[in-house]
């Protein structure tokens, strides 16, 4: 589960590749999958996807943008796919500007592999899976901020880290399609 963002009015520079589904032959169809690839990469700006985990810590970082700039942006449903998002190209255009000046002013998020993390009370080791609830809630007490921007080394030697992270490779594209969307739709 997660959202689904569609541009309100992207900028597309070519048809999108169709397919008859009931028709094809498996070779026809992954065709169809690496010509679709091609053209979302073209066309960043027609739809931007994320998973929960990933999407909470970046719209903890939209926040932080629209407190930090002052862009008037109503964050009340940015967390549930009911539609919101934002209205124009111009709204759009400011909140990638601010999302760039936060990731150009943090020297923890300078490369694509950086990660930023929302400390929400579920924590995974190194390979992906869940610490039970009482490192959790011990690691979560340890926190004194929201944000991390790496892991921490449990009592018992394992490596955590927050189970909510969006890497700054995400984060660009977000921008990638902000600015081209026209305005958006979470769904």
């Amino acid at each position: 589960m997660g959202v689904d963002i569609s541009g309100k009015n992207p900028i597309l520079r070519s048809p999108k590749p169709e397919i008859n589904w009931d028709d094809s032959t498996q070779e026809e169809k992954d065709k169809y999958f690496e010509l679709n690839d091609a053209w979302n990469e073209e066309n960043p700006g027609n739809y931007f996807r994320s998973n929960w985990w990933g999407w909470r810590p970046l719209v903890v970082l939209i926040d932080m943008a629209n407190h930090q700039y002052d862009l008037g942006i109503d964050m009340e449903n940015f967390g549930s796919n009911d539609g919101a998002g934002l209205e124009t190209q111009d709204e759009c255009n400011d909140l990638a500007d601010a999302l760039e000046s936060i990731l150009g002013d943090n020297h923890k998020l300078a490369d694509d592999d950086d990660t930023i993390y929302l400390v929400s009370g579920a924590w995974v080791d190194l390979d992906g899976r869940f610490l039970d609830s009482e490192i959790s809630q011990k690691l979560t007490d340890e926190c004194d901020t929201h944000i991390l921007y790496n892991s921490f080394i449990a009592e018992d030697g394992t490596i955590a880290q927050p189970a909510h992270g969006t890497p700054v490779w995400k984060i660009r594209a977000f921008i990638s399609f902000l600015r081209e969307c026209g305005g958006f739709e979470i769904w």
